[in-house]
């Protein structure tokens, strides 16, 4: 006799198939009210999948759109940054988002980097983690042949020759792996938000009857450094940083 437990599995896995099948159905109907310019059906559509625990790069690129073509500029930039961090390297998503950035009231000019640390950059954003993770494990599954190579063959240059590329292979794979993990700290170091207040201010202390640096704006995206209390200590793309209050901040 099978145990509770396999019928309860079979019933949850049979639940997801389920409302996989009917988010992908009202995915279809959001595309189409989209497709014929019902903006606020499509949003109510797409909204209902991704309340329900559903997301996806494509999910929240509609979106975005959809908050585009209702004049919703905040939020539209806030699923074009959800969809973003699914899917980093998509260039639809990257220019609808520019596009949408200079709707808002609030423009800056990104902090100064170094060459130096902008190659870096750029080179461990080459792949995505999964990308990077594979390759390590492809390189140590080389390593293994080479290795067992190694071991087999009798001539002493070919057996050389197969050590030299197994500790070549293992290098690379040790890299593979320390590039996805620095993407992962960085992913998890790097929280952003954006905000959804008309008006809210920079403050250069976190309480209430602090100096205003300045007042910013719906749309404007922020990094989250701290928080003391009921404020956010953060940091504005040009490197300004402040406080602020946690209220009317929506992190991405």
């Amino acid at each position: 006799m099978m145990p509770l437990r396999f019928y309860i599995q079979v019933i949850s896995i049979a639940l997801s198939i389920s409302a996989f099948g009917q988010n992908d159905s009202i995915f279809s109907r959001a595309n189409d009210a989209y497709a014929d310019a019902n903006y606020k059906e499509a949003k109510r559509l797409y909204l209902s999948i991704a309340k329900d625990g559903q997301e996806s790069g494509e999910l929240y690129y509609n979106l975005g759109n959809t908050f585009y073509k209702l004049g919703n500029i905040p939020q539209s930039i806030y699923y074009y940054e959800k969809a973003l961090k699914l899917n980093p390297e998509d260039k639809s998503i990257q220019n609808n988002l520019r596009f949408a950035e200079r709707m808002r009231l609030d423009q800056f000019q990104s902090a100064p980097e170094s060459e130096v640390e902008k190659g870096i950059e750029n080179f461990v954003k080459i792949f995505s983690i999964d990308t990077w993770s594979y390759l390590g494990i492809g390189f140590l599954s080389l390593a293994g042949v080479m290795f067992a190579f190694f071991l087999f063959y009798r001539k002493p240059f070919l057996k050389r020759l197969a050590f030299g590329l197994c500790l070549l292979l293992i290098l690379c794979a040790a890299g593979s792996f320390a590039l996805a993990q620095t993407q992962l700290n960085n992913n998890k170091e790097s929280v952003f938000a954006i905000i959804f207040a008309k008006e809210k201010a920079l403050l250069e202390e976190p309480n209430p009857k602090s100096n205003v640096f300045f007042e910013l704006h719906e749309g404007t995206k922020i990094r989250i450094l701290d928080k003391f209390r009921t404020y956010y200590k953060v940091e504005l793309p040009d490197g300004t940083k402040g406080w602020m209050e946690t209220t009317n901040l929506k992190k991405i």
